[in-house]
């Protein structure tokens, strides 16, 4: 038995000098290589508009001020992963109190999800819009408070968009210029943007050379500093059907910064 013991290890050792004799070395056990991502995530820049908030009067009949609103960009907050932005808006006036949360593409080019909580001559809703990653479906989802409930699904040809994340997206667009023009598709409806001309504006924040910005059919008109800044001075068609519009009273952090 103590025999058969010593042929073994006899065995097993010339084995291993075999081995070290065909390989002229003993290799060392294989590192694994890393796998790359195969598309690696770029880091995704705050909007230099982060932080920023402005508040608006909204008037009626071309002077009377019959409420107020305000427009925040709080910056990027991560939405099934991704990077996007969060834009919150509110307007309270005699007919309607709007509050809107709004996340979209870090670009501004698409929303993902919108919060709604709105009051509309007394009537409160709820509703919520829910986007495809293709932009080309929304479901929305509208609850009245008293329990009613309903459920939309708007499909498109186009990616659908949303007007408030539209604003900051002709803010940064560094091609905006007289001329310029925008196809731009909601939910409801579609319409041409159109850069119409740069004029001066008085608004009650103060007096600005501006672009004024119109929507073919016409419901919507935007007004932008022609400045860095492009402050969003006058906004009509957001409340009250068109009837009323948005302007800019104050802005944070203030002008002179």
């Amino acid at each position: 038995m103590r025999k058969a013991v010593w042929v073994l290890i006899a065995v097993a050792a010339l084995a291993g000098v075999l081995v070290v004799m065909g390989n002229g070395r003993q290799e060392p056990a294989p590192v694994p290589v890393p796998q790359e991502e195969p598309e690696a995530k770029a880091k995704v820049q705050e909007s230099v508009f982060k932080g920023e908030v402005v508040s608006f009067g909204v008037y009626s009949g071309g002077i009377f001020k019959v409420g107020s609103g305000r427009l925040e960009l709080k910056g990027l907050v991560e939405e099934e992963g991704e990077a996007c932005q969060h834009v919150d808006f509110k307007v309270s006036s005699f007919s309607v109190d709007d509050h809107e949360v709004i996340i979209g593409r870090h670009d501004f080019s698409l929303p993902v999800r919108v919060v709604r909580d709105i009051r509309v001559f007394g009537r409160d809703e709820d509703i919520v819009e829910r986007y495809s990653p293709d932009g080309r479906r929304v479901v929305i989802d509208k609850r009245v408070r008293d329990g009613e409930s309903e459920e939309t699904v708007i499909d498109s040809e186009q990616p659908l968009g949303n007007v408030l994340l539209l604003i900051y997206r002709l803010r940064e667009d560094p091609d905006l210029a007289v001329g310029r023009e925008y196809d731009i598709n909601l939910p409801t409806t579609r319409f041409k943007l159109v850069v119409k001309e740069k004029k001066p504006l008085k608004v009650p924040l103060g007096r600005f050379d501006a672009f004024y910005i119109e929507s073919e059919p016409k419901k919507y008109r935007i007004w932008l500093s022609a400045d860095p800044r492009r402050l969003p001075l006058r906004i009509q068609g957001l409340v009250a059907g068109g009837m009323a519009y948005l302007a800019a009273v104050s802005v944070e952090p203030p002008l002179s910064e």
